[in-house]
């Protein structure tokens, strides 16, 4: 990773910006019914998969911006919501996930909780995830002279 950023660095032309866009992995995140009314938490699904790969990044990113080729201008926090009508489009999306693993209660548990609610609710409700994301944008930095064996 270091050496994909320093190669970044080398092409970017000057007072250029490298974005830093993913997800923040959490060991249980909640999973919730959402009617028109208000939002249940009904599970928790784990989205702790790529955590060594969350930290390597970070150590790329810091080791960069030591070196002085990249400065820090913006870091931000926010929440990424994802909806699905269906526990099975919840799975579907789960399954094909680098990230997401473990959901629990079970994705039959969770449908009798979608189908009760959907019943209490008089209509359609939505299981709602919520992600944290972090977005750091890095500008390159022109005032450092770094040699080619850097």
């Amino acid at each position: 990773m270091v050496d994909a950023l320093r190669e970044s660095w080398r092409v970017l032309s000057a007072n250029g910006v490298v974005v830093d866009l993913r997800p923040l992995a959490f060991t249980a995140r909640p999973v919730e019914v959402v009617t028109e009314e208000e939002a249940i938490q009904v599970g928790e699904l784990d989205d702790a998969g790529t955590v060594a790969d969350d930290v390597a990044a970070d150590r790329a990113v810091a080791q960069v911006v030591q070196e002085g080729r990249l400065l820090l201008r913006e870091d931000a926090r926010f929440d990424f919501d994802f909806y699905w009508d269906t526990v099975g489009e919840m799975a579907s999306f789960i399954e094909d996930s680098r990230r997401m693993k473990l959901v629990s209660p079970s994705y039959e548990d969770l449908e009798r909780i979608q189908r009760e609610w959907c019943a209490k609710a008089g209509g359609r409700v939505r299981l709602r995830y919520s992600r944290t994301m972090m977005l750091a944008v890095y500008q390159k930095a022109t005032n450092r002279r770094v040699s080619t064996r850097d």
